[in-house]
């Protein structure tokens, strides 16, 4: 039986309040966590809201931008179900891009669940895609390279907002008349833009597909997470059952149209081997490569979701560093082609 929203609300409050103790614990183990650089908030007279963007930086970030140089851009979008977590909580893993790849992470703080549910954070996405093509020269960012990153729901977000950047496009296209200033805007805002490669971490793909199902089709249904987690994310971020076949809340359920057109021809898919969504992202893998997108997918032995998350302070952290390294290799060789 689906919740009210406002116990939902009471819940994620609660949860999000555990989490920020959880990742406090993360956040000791050693090497010390690196701080966001600064900080750039996105206003939307469109939509009347604004989505906070905190961006980390190489050492040499002030001086070359003052030289004119100009950073690849990794955008990385948080997990926690769309209702949990924020923008600092992958702060490892920005640490990683900015020092082997000597790119910038621009890591989006979007709107949650269940105050803003679905379309919110994809919506949210695109617009921090905007703004970051709007001001790349004062931002000192190259957007003709672009990844995008993201883990659990962030993982689904890596995926679905560029699908929902080519719709906005098509739309404001379509709807030019009477919206002629508008439209080229965003024609303006979005030529330079290229995203060059995804790095999805155990994303969720498939809304469709219910929890029960996945949880007993998975190796370790024990280990997966527990229904109160996953019921409350649900119903906080698509309460709407029809919905949730949208191919901005379910990618899997998107045409090969346009998974092919939106979509950049390098994905990387990291799964964890007991997770429940474990399946999924095997068969969107599958799903890819037959549209001759060049597809990497990463199976994590043993481990469950947001196994990197893990808020044991004497966790083994070089595990977890090591698939982390290897993603910013392939990024890097990536950006320098």
């Amino acid at each position: 039986m689906a919740s009210s929203r406002a116990w939902l609300y009471v819940q994620a409050i609660f949860w999000r309040f555990l989490m920020r103790i959880g990742m406090f614990l993360h956040d000791l183990a050693p090497p010390r966590v690196p701080k966001p650089a600064f900080t750039r908030t996105v206003e939307s007279d469109s939509h009347g809201h604004s989505v906070v963007i905190h961006f980390y930086c190489p050492p040499d970030y002030d001086l070359k931008r003052r030289q004119g140089h100009r950073y690849p851009v990794t955008v990385n979008f948080h997990g926690g179900g769309f209702t949990l977590g924020c923008a600092t909580d992958d702060s490892r893993w920005a640490a990683a891009i900015v020092n082997q790849v000597d790119a910038v992470v621009a890591s989006v703080s979007y709107r949650r669940a269940p105050e803003h549910p679905f379309p919110t954070a994809v919506d949210d996405g695109v617009d921090a895609l905007l703004y970051l093509a709007a001001h790349a020269l004062d931002l000192a960012l190259d957007v003709s390279r672009v990844a995008l990153s993201g883990f659990s729901a962030g993982g689904n977000l890596a995926v679905t907002v560029p699908l929902r950047l080519r719709e906005r496009i098509s739309t404001e296209i379509k709807e030019h008349f009477g919206r002629a200033e508008s439209t080229q805007n965003l024609v303006d805002q979005t030529s330079q833009l290229n995203i060059v490669a995804l790095f999805s971490w155990y994303p969720i793909l498939d809304f469709l597909e219910s929890r029960d199902h996945r949880r007993a089709m998975s190796i370790m249904p024990n280990k997966s997470m527990p229904t109160f987690f996953t019921n409350l994310f649900d119903q906080s971020y698509i309460p709407n059952m029809e919905d949730r076949d949208s191919p901005f809340a379910s990618p899997v359920r998107a045409s090969d149209r346009i998974l092919s057109e939106a979509l950049p021809q390098d994905v990387f898919l990291f799964i964890c081997e007991w997770d429940m969504l474990m399946n999924e992202g095997q068969t969107f893998v599958r799903r890819l490569e037959g549209l001759g997108k060049r597809v990497r997918a990463m199976m994590i032995e043993k481990a469950r979701h947001a196994w990197d998350k893990s808020p044991n302070p004497l966790r083994d952290q070089l595990s977890v560093d090591v698939l982390y390294n290897d993603a910013c290799a392939s990024m890097k060789a990536i950006f320098d082609r």
